[in-house]
């Protein structure tokens, strides 16, 4: 009896352990990249960090200066006065230009006129 008790208490440990080895696998996202850490053992704080700064420089089509109802035309998309794009906020519009500011960094788009001209002959 106490044998039959022992293989039962056996049998049910290797489900329990079996039932939860399944839900952790279940809970595993099989597409998800694996962790790599860093195994050197240069000292993190002194390393120097580059972070390259992305050059935002869209072609600017089209303004239609009209004070607080101006708008540009960036890329094929119609910005308004005071909204965003890419992260850069329009915050005015002169004639063939829209100027952009993004944190302290200001941003001057023109239209090239010698395209413009081009066209024209």
């Amino acid at each position: 009896m106490t044998a039959n008790l022992s293989r039962i208490g056996i049998v049910l440990t290797g489900l329990c352990c079996f039932s939860v080895t399944a839900a952790e696998t279940l809970q595993h996202n099989p597409f998800a990249r694996p962790l790599i850490t860093n195994l050197s053992t240069t000292n993190t704080t002194t390393a120097e960090t580059v972070v390259e700064e992305v050059i935002w420089n869209p072609a600017l089509t089209a303004v239609m200066v009209a004070g607080k109802n101006s708008l540009v035309n960036v890329d094929g998309v119609i910005v308004k006065l005071g909204d965003e794009i890419d992260g850069y906020r329009l915050i005015e519009v002169k004639d063939y230009q829209a100027i952009f500011k993004k944190g302290r960094k200001r941003v001057v788009l023109t239209i090239a006129i010698q395209s413009m001209r081009k066209n024209k002959e």
